[in-house]
């Protein structure tokens, strides 16, 4: 009977831990950013360009180009894509512009919410980790105490 029970605080702990990890995980990545808007005006392409470089006023998170949420334009016929992102000089390449054109792009984009303190960007990454730990050490001291519980 202890072996069945075992078995069943097993699985339901293992199952409730996946249910809940999503949670854990998009809770640390909110503290870690902060989403910034910012409208850059008169961003022209020439005759045959369809890109354009644009300047941030704060580092993408992580450095990465994928940090880029969304990007609008008021040409109608933009598909702007963030390209490459070059981190020394915060310059943003936006592709998928239309050629002749001066527009205003709006980007979203991810920063750093945590740069000023440090090492704390990394433990909040840790914190579900640790938390998925100490749950499964949770549920293996619960089983085995259930087996070697003296009668």
């Amino acid at each position: 009977m202890k072996q069945i029970i075992g078995i069943i605080v097993a699985a339901f702990g293992v199952v409730a831990i996946f249910s809940v990890m999503p949670v854990f995980t998009d809770s640390a990545h909110d503290l870690q950013v902060d989403t910034v808007s910012e409208a850059k005006t008169a961003v022209t392409t020439g005759v045959g360009e369809t890109s354009a470089d644009v300047v941030l006023v704060n580092e993408l998170y992580r450095d990465r180009a994928t940090s880029v949420t969304s990007i609008t334009s008021t040409v109608l016929t933009d598909v702007p894509v963030a390209g490459t992102y070059t981190a020394a000089t915060r310059t943003l390449e936006v592709t998928g512009l239309t050629q002749s054109e001066t527009r205003t792009l709006t980007i979203n984009y991810d920063m750093d919410a945590l740069e000023e303190w440090t090492m704390m960007s990394l433990f909040v990454g840790w914190t579900p980790v640790l938390i998925l730990f100490g749950v499964f050490a949770l549920i293996g001291g619960s089983v085995w105490a259930l087996f070697h519980r003296q009668s």
